[in-house]
């Protein structure tokens, strides 16, 4: 794992230039601290700082040349099924083991275009042809590894991490109204966007490609989409449990040690489980909270005894939970508000000491249909949508169903707007997020569609469960869940793998219908039925309590730091298009009123005015 940095100009690189160039890899320290190097030639700048996991020799140091000289390449990711593509390559033509060379050399066999769709795992990743005087970037499948850029007539700036590019004097920095809106309903920035108007984020399963001659700039897709059209309602349990199984194993493989983050949730469970098939002698990590109504850490104890492998407890207490909160600005690019971001820098710092890998259970809820959010709506859709408990059913069953949802705060959404449709799908989206939109409040134009709901059908009225799901692994997937996972990691140089978030595993379950995963009475069945073939019930966690903290507790300790922070800049003239007036009046209604429903709003603003500072900081400095 590591990072990447590049800088191609159409005119020549001055020494000056080229001593900024090279300091700028100190700020990727963090993604790579074994290892630094890059390369130059008149115009062009490639820069690398490695993470070492396999092969750890200089051999797999970075930018790499290929052998017949043509491609340069610097490449943050695990390619993991790189002993596989092996067999593509001659003897003569393997340098080593590592899947960093043999990247190289198939792009040099194959091409860029034919290798892009060959490998799986997670990368970022430049490549330099001297021949025809292109460059490429290109992401992965998911979204796993980040790649900024910044490319106007004159060059082209790529970075693993946006510190860089702010660092850059050449580049204008200017925050955009629509991504900060954005940030404020939903806690992140959205991809293709930054936080930046005129830097821009690779979307997943893309790459670029710049002719260096006319400075055409061209984007294409990787990888087309897998479905049939014809979805199964049956399954094979065993090919899935197969596919699992594999991809666990692949992620297994490192010249370091490798550890385990494990809940009590079926994800992580899993994830152990087939682990502890290949290696008894893996760590596992779970994350303990004095307030039992957040603390997993007996039961991730006693799973883990139950598949033979030794369980850490990181417990959280006010003393390290400061700390990872002050870590925040530094370790996360661009704004970002989920608050389980403080356990997930918390335990990667934990983990960071005795490991450089660790496992993980992301991704299981988006693939496998796990989030209670696409129950709700199957039951909005089955009793609501055309009113056809008023129809078929007696009014005593209709008032179970409206109090069940009464209990539930996304279920109470849907209730108070019954009569949504299909049609109303921004509104519905919203719902279905759980958060309150601010969109339009922090825009001067009216006339801005909401991003999030840019890769959803254009025929709202055909929207199912499968879109919803499909919207989550496009938005919520890329830019909160892996966003997090990645920079937790990243800033304390451990490399965190998602068995779940598998290519094979994602073109299996695009053929087979939703139903095998989710209805109103269940969801996640694929999974759970396999959790019960592997934990006695006692051992499987009834509720999903997520990776949450206590943060109305957080909030009221830092009560004095919020209202001074905003003080502090409010009247900024670069923020000048944000009401402070709608910030001020929900501090207010949170900290006086205890009004504990705008928890998340307020976090939202928190971290904003800590990153906002620290933007200022690295602009000045």
């Amino acid at each position: 794992m590591c990072g990447i940095i590049g800088n191609f100009n159409k005119k020549k690189l001055d020494s000056d230039k080229k001593k900024k160039l090279i300091n700028f890899i100190n700020l990727l320290k963090c993604r790579g601290p074994d290892n630094s190097d890059y390369y130059f030639d008149d115009n062009n700048f490639l820069g690398h700082t490695r993470l070492s996991i396999i092969d750890l020799s200089a051999n797999s140091n970075q930018p790499i040349i290929s052998k017949c000289k043509r491609f340069i390449m610097s490449f943050n990711g695990e390619i993991y099924n790189f002993k596989k593509l092996a067999s593509l390559l001659s003897d003569n033509e393997i340098i080593n083991s590592s899947d960093t060379n043999l990247l190289v050399e198939l792009i040099s066999k194959f091409g860029v275009e034919f290798t892009l769709k060959k490998i799986q795992g997670m990368y970022s990743i430049s490549i330099f042809d001297k021949k025809n005087n292109f460059l490429y970037l290109a992401r992965d499948f998911f979204g796993k590894k980040p790649l900024y850029y910044f490319h106007n007539n004159e060059q082209i700036f790529f970075s693993s991490t946006l510190l860089p590019i702010i660092k850059n004097s050449e580049i204008k920095k200017e925050i955009d109204p629509k991504s900060l809106s954005y940030y404020f309903s939903y806690g992140f920035c959205p991809t293709e966007e930054s936080i930046f108007r005129d830097i821009k984020k690779l979307k997943p399963n893309s790459y670029l490609k710049l002719d260096l001659k006319s400075w055409a700039l061209s984007k294409f897709e990787i990888h087309k989409k897998s479905n049939t059209g014809k979805l199964k309602n049956k399954f094979e349990l065993t090919k899935i449990e197969t596919l699992l199984r594999n991809s666990v194993e692949k992620r297994l493989i490192s010249d370091v040690p490798v550890s385990l983050l494990l809940s009590s949730g079926i994800d992580s469970s899993l994830v152990s489980y087939y682990a502890s098939e290949v290696n008894k002698n893996i760590d596992t990590y779970t994350v303990g909270f004095s307030n039992s109504l957040y603390d997993e850490s007996q039961d991730g104890e006693k799973i883990a005894k139950h598949f033979g492998l030794k369980n850490n407890i990181i417990m959280l207490d006010d003393n390290n939970l400061l700390k990872s909160i002050k870590d925040i600005p530094d370790a996360f690019d661009e704004p970002f508000a989920d608050s389980s971001q403080i356990p997930t820098m918390l335990i990667f710092n934990e983990v960071s000491k005795f490991s450089k890998v660790c496992l993980t259970g992301d991704g299981g809820d988006e693939i496998f249909y796990g989030y209670n959010r696409y129950q709700w709506f199957l039951i909005w859709k089955t009793f609501f949508k055309k009113n056809i408990l008023v129809n078929k059913y007696s009014k005593q069953f209709l008032k179970i169903i409206i109090d069940i949802f009464q209990k539930n705060n996304f279920g109470r959404k849907i209730l108070d707007n019954k009569n949504l449709t299909t049609n109303k799908l921004e509104k519905f989206i919203n719902i279905f997020f759980e958060k309150e939109n601010v969109y339009e409040k922090f825009l001067k134009t009216s006339n801005e569609k909401n991003p999030i709901t840019n890769n959803m059908k254009s025929n709202k009225n055909l929207i199912k469960v499968k879109d919803l799901r499909d919207n989550d692994i496009n938005n919520y997937l890329v830019n909160d869940i892996l966003t997090k996972v990645d920079r937790s990691s990243m800033f304390y140089s451990v490399e965190a793998r998602s068995p779940f978030l598998d290519k094979e595993i994602y073109d299996y379950l695009e053929n087979i219908s939703p139903k095998t995963n989710i209805d109103i009475f269940s969801r996640k069945k694929i999974l759970t039925n396999l959790i019960h073939k592997k934990l006695p019930n006692d051992l499987i966690s009834k509720k999903k309590r997520g990776f949450a903290v206590p943060l109305n507790e957080v909030l009221f300790s830092f009560k004095k730091e919020i209202i001074a922070d905003f003080d502090a800049i409010k009247d900024d003239q670069r923020l000048k298009f944000i009401d402070f007036y709608i910030i001020k009046e929900v501090l207010y209604r949170f900290f006086n009123s205890k009004d504990y429903k705008l928890s998340y709003q307020v976090w939202s603003y928190y971290v904003f005015f800590k990153w906002f500072k620290k933007y200022q900081d690295n602009i000045n400095n």
